[in-house]
């Protein structure tokens, strides 16, 4: 047997163990490298997969923001064609054209007009609605179409169409997207139609294939329907999201290297490292770098979860003159001051702040008690913190202000975009601020008007559409003409109920029933005093001196009159006479058939002296504002004097409405009034079926 000696047993035993020692050291090691390693490639797959999931997500927001946009933009044009159809309507000339089926007239009315009009004289299908996209050689337009009748005859169709460019034009500069229309959702590399896009947006579908188009995004799922609510083309969306796949990637590389080198440290360390890692990244995909406020992608995601806030969307009024003039890096500093004081101006008032883009920023409350007037006054306090913001430039060199537009959406079902909107019409209008318009009492409106407009075409068929009568007197007190004014008799549970002008008339308008509703009251007014010795005095708004079918019939019912000296047209309202001159020719048409002419409210709006002066009337009825508190107000008494004194002047002789008590009866007796007109006559009295008075 072979004897060592001791000591070098000693080492040999030591150099074993310590062998063993490293390798368990090393395995352990290598454990916990290789424990990392998979641990980061399933963590790799797992943010793959979320950043994937992510883009897809932020594409999808992106393009159901823009379809709303896009649909709220259709409403918008829609309603403004319809106005600008209803004003064709009423141009001079065209339905009696369109009757007489002159298409030469026809088109040389339509030709002086901006628009794209196209008048046809044959009746439309009945399974064809009156809007939609309608496909050209050269372009997808929205057209709408307005049936014309006359006398309650079909005569035609007015059609307005406009280029689908209008409901693009707003998308790409909110959304930062390409847009455009395409005829076929199924296009091949090859053939393809699109209208209205750039040339990325062609490109791609050129060339979609090359890598450069890795990570472009394109939706076509949005239909656009023909009038017959067929599909006759489609919306495309397409949306570069390479800055986002890069930083990523980024992200991605950055995180590998972090693994590397927590892989020294134990599994806990690591764990908790890698935690706050995460989350610091996560950080810096919603942080705007530039103010360190949260970004656009933190909004839409507080958004997506939380639906009840008043949202506020600021903008830097002249921000492109301001980058231009002073620079990118001033430019900057600008919006990084700006940033701080919104920061301060959100603590204060418990609100959430963004930068959504360049010189957007947003701020979001959930305080379902912050209504409108509380909001309007947190308005007027930002107005007026953000502009005494001394944005100092260079050191202390040079100091700026800045001033800002606001748009507002009160707890919308697309708060961001309904604010954008608003936004919009604040810079188009010049107004500081503005709040979306369509919010859910639209819908209470909504009903009211179908409802009112039902009563009023129930009122014109059945003859309840009447005239209530108020006695004018002269100086002696006796009844020398009456006033028609205009009532709805309803009917509602059997009880008899009468409706005043405020109630009816505004949507009688709208809605196209006024034509009727005048001409019945004019009928109506005037038989009724055929045979009686007071005068008639019958109300007329500007625009009714323009409209044929009313002018017709009362020229008609005047001609069988047989003393037309007895009718007097008042002319009413203090606002739409834009061309008085054609009023004027008007008037003067009417004065040969012999009736007399009133100018109603006078003191208050359009009817000036000088117009008084051109028109000549036989009667000024003085405002009823100067009237009713004539007997305290020693500036109504002045201007009823003055009144008076020029009627004097130029023989023209003068009403007053409100005479309300002997007092002021008496007193405008000793100024020179010639007539007067109030409850201390009379009120209105429907004198065709009795004396009750309503």
């Amino acid at each position: 047997m072979l004897k060592y000696p001791t000591n070098l047993i000693v080492m040999f035993r030591g150099k074993v163990t310590m062998n063993i020692q490293n390798r368990i050291k090393m395995q352990t090691v290598s454990l916990s490298i290789v424990v990392l390693f998979i641990s980061w490639i399933i963590g790799n797959i797992f943010l793959t997969y979320q950043f994937e999931n992510s883009l897809d997500k932020q594409f999808q927001n992106i393009t159901i923001s823009t379809k709303n946009m896009f649909n709220l933009n259709i409403k918008d044009e829609e309603k403004r064609l319809k106005n600008e159809l209803d004003k064709i309507a009423n141009l001079d000339g065209l339905v009696q054209a369109m009757v007489q089926k002159d298409r030469k007239k026809i088109n040389s009315i339509i030709s002086s007009l901006n628009y794209n009009i196209n008048v046809t004289l044959d009746s439309i299908d009945k399974n064809r609605k009156l809007s939609g996209f309608k496909i050209t050689k050269k372009d997808v337009n929205y057209k709408v179409t307005k049936v014309v009748f006359y006398e309650n005859k079909f005569v035609g169709n007015i059609e307005i169409s406009i280029s689908s460019k209008v409901f693009l034009k707003d998308l790409s500069s909110v959304f930062n997207i390409d847009t455009g229309i395409v005829l076929d959702k199924t296009i091949n590399e090859k053939e393809f139609i699109l209208f209205n896009a750039n040339e990325k947006l062609k490109h791609y579908f050129q060339f979609k294939k090359y890598d450069e188009f890795d990570f472009y995004k394109v939706d076509m799922d949005k239909s656009l329907l023909n009038d017959l609510s067929e599909s006759s083309s489609y919306l495309v969306i397409g949306y570069d999201m390479s800055d986002m796949a890069k930083k990523n990637s980024s992200f991605m590389y950055e995180l590998f290297f972090i693994g590397l080198f927590v892989a020294i440290f134990l599994l806990t360390i690591l764990h908790i490292g890698f935690n706050r890692l995460f989350k610091d990244s996560v950080d810096k995909a919603y942080t705007d770098i530039l103010t360190g406020l949260k970004n656009r992608e933190a909004l839409n995601d507080y958004l997506n979860i939380d639906d009840n806030n008043v949202l506020i969307i600021n903008n830097i009024k002249e921000f492109s003159l301001l980058n231009e003039y002073y620079g990118l890096d001033v430019a900057n500093e600008v919006l990084k001051q700006v940033a701080d004081g919104f920061k301060k101006f959100a603590l204060k008032h418990n609100m959430k702040v963004y930068r959504i883009s360049s010189d957007e920023y947003v701020l979001l409350s959930n305080n379902n008690r912050l209504g409108v007037i509380e909001c309007t006054d947190i308005l007027e306090e930002l107005h007026e913190f953000i502009s005494s913001l001394n944005i100092i430039l260079g050191g202390e060199e040079e100091t700026l202000r800045v001033e800002i537009y606001s748009g507002v959406s009160f707890n919308g079902e697309h708060p961001l975009e309904e604010a954008q909107i608003a936004l919009r019409e604040s810079k188009v209008k010049a107004l500081p601020y503005l709040a979306y318009a369509q919010n859910l009492d639209n819908k209470i409106d909504t009903k009211i008007i179908l409802d009112m407009k039902r009563v009023i075409r129930h009122a014109i068929e059945h003859k309840n559409v009447i005239p209530f009568f108020q006695p004018i007197t002269n100086e002696y007190g006796e009844f020398i003409k009456y006033e028609a004014l205009v009532r709805i008799l309803d009917f509602e549970n059997g009880n008899e109920k009468v409706l005043y002008p405020d109630d009816f008339l505004p949507v009688a308008i709208r809605s196209g029933l006024y034509v009727d509703l005048a001409k019945e009251m004019l009928v109506q007014s005037l038989n009724f005093f055929q045979n009686r010795e007071e005068k008639i005095s019958v109300n007329f708004l500007p625009n009714d001196f323009y409209n044929h079918e009313i002018m017709d019939k009362f020229i008609d019912l005047v001609q069988h009159y047989e003393r037309p000296e007895r009718i007097v047209v008042e002319i009413t309202e203090q606002e739409g006479v834009g061309d008085f001159e054609r009023l004027f020719k008007i008037v003067r048409k009417l004065r040969k058939i012999g009736v007399l002419i009133a100018i109603d409210d006078f003191g208050s709006g359009y009817a000036n002296y000088v117009h008084i002066l051109q028109l000549k009337p036989d009667y000024l009825k003085i405002d009823g504002s100067l009237i009713k508190d004539i007997l305290t107000n020693e500036d109504s008494q002045i201007l009823v004097k003055s009144i008076t004194r020029f009627a004097g002047y130029m023989k023209i002789k003068t009403i007053a409405e409100y005479v309300e008590n002997e007092e002021i009866f008496e007193l405008l007796k000793t100024y020179g009034v010639d007539e007067f007109q109030g409850y201390y006559f009379g009120r209105p009295l429907n004198l065709m079926t009795g004396p009750n008075i309503f």
